[in-house]
């Protein structure tokens, strides 16, 4: 009887303590709340989205339709004068003070006209922002181009400011001149080829002479330019070397002749020079690392977003680990091609001209094609192939290098 006893005491007793115990235990903490992407908060806003179609047919012939439509780059005034949509004017959502009286200036704008707002792709903010407060002064009609310059200038040719092309042509960029040929004889900027609009649009049969004109890498910077603002010869050449001859770097000097002479620059009239700077075998800059082959990996890490056009990135890796994420401007020749397909068919994948670099995830593959090339192939050229390596982490998309 004392055990029965026993067991009912103890049982109560247990029950509650556990109880108590439980009461002991802490919340568990809430969850903070999801960070809304830059998307959400436009969509939520209220303001439409729209794509580079879109955007392209409104921005039309590149000249400036106020009355019609207005394209706001929000970036700061440094990335908008290196290049922005043609037509588009710039108000930084950081001095939205300060610029958005550039909106209230121009002719025909009212506050029903449509207005599109963009940035720096999808996770850029300053689209959003500058929409909002737009919205607040009582314009009706704004849209957010959220893919934004990153995915025009994939696509299509950026305009540029007077310093910009003064710096392209320091540079020894091409500049084109887009007008008749008579004008471009009487004077045009020094320097510049003559591609009239005209002619290169609808005799396409002629097209070759001008084009030989142009440098052959497509990824080499080209300044188209005509009779200013108002003149839609330059754009017509732009689009046409972009769409159709596949020229990734072409940059359209909405400002043209009257804009470059009423800056004070020299013409083949006026005379005078810009000083340009020296033409340099960039490659006798690439620095190479310790061992045999290798190149340097801090100054790798100085390439992987802007690199001389002489140096060149293989990636040689394979094409799904390619797709996953790689060097922006990299072209992708798997290791295991030289065993598959043979000597001369990598080796008629590589750049023509200039460095070539292997990279891979750990440097393993990289040099593998390097010996491989050199050791096997016989490859006569080696003194113009490097490789890296070094740990490459290619997670979203992006390079870090240890």
């Amino acid at each position: 009887m004392f055990k029965n006893f026993k067991k009912l005491f103890i049982l109560p007793t247990l029950l509650f303590v556990l109880l108590i115990a439980g009461c002991a235990v802490p919340q568990k903490a809430a969850e903070p709340a999801k960070t809304m992407s830059v998307k959400e908060k436009v969509e939520t806003a209220g303001f439409q989205l729209v794509d580079y179609e879109y955007v392209n047919k409104k921005v039309g012939k590149g000249l400036r339709n106020f009355d019609e439509v207005v394209i706001v780059d929000a970036r700061p005034g440094r990335k908008y004068e290196a290049g922005h949509i043609p037509s588009a004017i710039n108000i930084h959502d950081n001095q939205f003070k300060d610029h958005y009286p550039r909106l209230k200036s121009l002719t025909g704008v009212t506050k029903s006209t449509e207005i599109i707002v963009y940035c720096g792709g999808f996770k850029c903010v300053k689209s959003y922002h500058v929409a909002k407060m737009l919205k607040e002064k009582g314009y009706k009609d704004v849209k957010v181009y959220l893919a934004g310059m990153p995915d025009w200038s994939k696509k299509s040719y950026v305009e540029i400011s007077d310093d910009y092309a003064v710096k392209l042509y320091k540079e020894n960029v091409t500049f084109v001149d887009a007008r008749p040929a008579r004008k471009f004889e009487a004077e045009t900027i020094p320097g510049a080829v003559s591609i009239p609009d005209t002619k290169f649009k609808f005799m396409k049969d002629q097209r070759q002479k001008y084009l030989d004109k142009l440098p052959a890498d497509k990824k080499a910077a080209i300044v188209v330019f005509c009779g200013g603002w108002e003149c839609v010869k330059s754009h017509t050449v732009s689009g046409i070397l972009v769409s159709e001859y596949g020229y990734e770097n072409v940059y359209n000097y909405s400002g043209g002749l009257p804009g470059w002479k009423k800056n004070g620059h020299p013409t083949t009239k006026t005379g005078g020079t810009i000083e340009k700077a020296e033409k340099k075998d960039e490659a006798e800059a690439l620095k190479e690392g310790k061992e045999e082959g290798t190149i340097d990996k801090e100054y790798f890490k100085t390439l992987i977003d802007d690199r001389p056009e002489n140096i060149h990135i293989v990636d040689v890796r394979s094409p799904e680990e390619f797709k996953q994420g790689h060097v922006k401007g990299a072209i992708n020749i798997h290791v295991n091609e030289v065993y598959k397909k043979g000597c001369d068919y990598v080796i008629n994948q590589l750049p023509e001209d200039g460095y070539v670099v292997f990279m891979c995830s750990a440097g393993g593959r990289s040099s593998e094609l390097y010996y491989a090339l050199q050791d096997m192939c016989g490859y006569k050229q080696m003194d113009r192939l490097y490789y890296l390596d070094a740990h490459v982490n290619y997670e979203s998309g992006k390079c870090t290098i240890k």
